[in-house]
């Protein structure tokens, strides 16, 4: 599938143009940098982050805060039950440390009100008994925004909320969840979207109390997030884990899911789904984006060396481009080959995309307290053929720094760790 085009990156103030990112990304969360308030439970990871910008022109930013990669709740009555010390500890060996954590981690929100140059201080938006995690905001069609995230605890329990904020409520509804009941082993990673005729359409991936891999599970809602109706499932002889989705110019939906990159389509709003067709792009957190020059983007971690990746189709998801199967990167064009590969993408008035990502998994202690978030802008060419980096709002390049100073206080690449 992956077609022969060449990246093409357009230099910095001398900088190679394989690093390019660096001096255009612009930190939003970090080391001394908006931080979230200090809790039991928090130790400077921040990561699984959302971007939307709404009609009004605000942008908003979501993520997830806590000790490490997961931070389910943890305490010492918690650690009596034989289930949750195993599931625990399994994660201990792969670095979770052995601290405190009533709650859990919680979901943040701050946003900017200039377009990305300056960033209000986080606020806490989710804050359950569960780890609430992958929080990501969606503006409906009457202004109602509306909120998705699934939050887990011990032994092995996930389950995929979400809460509405109306128009002129200064408040957020309570947590509820997608069918009015708990929809068991489910979670995503932001995959609502709101469709031309004002419909959402919610995909989740789970077990849902079944045996066998996990499947994914369409939703929609025509009430503006009042109630949620399942509508399909779609499931293969393995895992359909993280899918996203994306309405085409001709009204067919696409999803991509990770591990495989399974694609599969729907001609009738989500209600039927052609059987889903493996890659083999070893690809995790997919995101589609549709756009206004018709290419269709998918933003995604890969699993061949890490680091983001997007992958381009001048067709609808029929063909891809990206570099050659003889390439050092084989599976999409290089966003950013430094960073762990959990991102979201953000389409802007003027047709360029507005990218948020994570440092690090957040799998060793070091990396977990020296977490940060990023910021980055990029061009997708018309003719599906590569990519351009742009200077993000606040970033280095934008200020007209130099490479080096770009560099100063970025931490490295990291070790990437184990993806869960």
């Amino acid at each position: 599938m992956p077609g022969n085009a060449t990246v093409r990156f357009k230099g910095v103030g001398g900088e190679p143009e394989g690093d390019r990112y660096r001096a255009c990304r612009a930190t939003l969360v970090g080391p001394g940098v908006n931080q979230p308030e200090p809790y039991e439970g928090y130790g400077g990871f921040v990561g699984w982050s959302g971007v939307t910008r709404l009609k009004s022109g605000r942008w908003m930013v979501t993520f997830t805060s806590g000790l490490w990669h997961a931070t389910l709740p943890w305490t010492e009555e918690i650690a009596q039950d034989p289930a949750c010390r195993r599931q625990f500890e399994e994660w201990e060996a792969l670095g979770l440390p052995d601290r405190p954590a009533p709650r859990g981690g919680r979901a943040h929100v701050m946003h900017s009100d200039d377009e990305g140059l300056t960033w209000s201080l986080p606020r806490t938006l989710v804050d359950t008994e569960r780890d609430d995690r992958h929080p990501t905001i969606l503006e409906l069609a009457d202004g109602t925004l509306f909120c998705s995230w699934f939050g887990s605890r011990y032994p092995r329990v996930t389950h995929a909320f979400y809460m509405l904020a109306r128009p002129g409520d200064a408040m957020w509804s309570q947590p509820m969840h997608p069918g009015g009941e708990p929809q068991e082993g489910s979670f995503g990673n932001g995959s609502a979207i709101r469709l031309r005729d004002d419909s959402v359409v919610w995909a989740i991936s789970g077990g849902f109390g079944e045996e066998g891999p996990a499947r994914v599970r369409i939703f929609r809602s025509r009430d503006s997030g009042t109630s949620f109706e399942p509508i399909a499932t779609v499931a293969s002889d393995h895992d359909l884990h993280e899918p996203t989705l994306a309405e085409l110019p001709d009204g067919r939906l696409i999803m991509v899911s990770r591990r495989e990159g399974d694609m599969c389509w729907s001609e009738d709003g989500g209600e039927s789904w052609s059987p889903p067709e493996g890659t083999g792009w070893g690809l995790f957190d997919p995101h589609l984006l549709q756009l206004p020059n018709g290419v269709l983007a998918l933003f995604a971690g890969s699993y061949h060396g890490g680091g983001i990746r997007v992958l381009l189709s001048p067709d609808g998801g029929l063909t891809w481009h990206g570099p050659d199967s003889g390439a050092e990167e084989p599976y999409g064009y290089s966003v950013d080959r430094s960073v762990y590969g959990y991102c979201h993408p953000m389409l802007l008035e003027d047709g360029t995309v507005y990218l948020v990502y994570l440092h690090t998994g957040g799998h060793r202690t070091d990396d977990a307290r020296t977490e940060s978030l990023f910021g980055l802008r990029l061009r997708v060419h018309d003719d599906a053929g590569g990519i351009d980096i742009l200077p993000a709002p606040g970033s280095p390049a934008a200020m007209g720094l130099d490479g080096a100073d770009a560099e100063a206080g970025d931490g490295g690449d990291p070790e990437l760790g184990d993806r869960m």
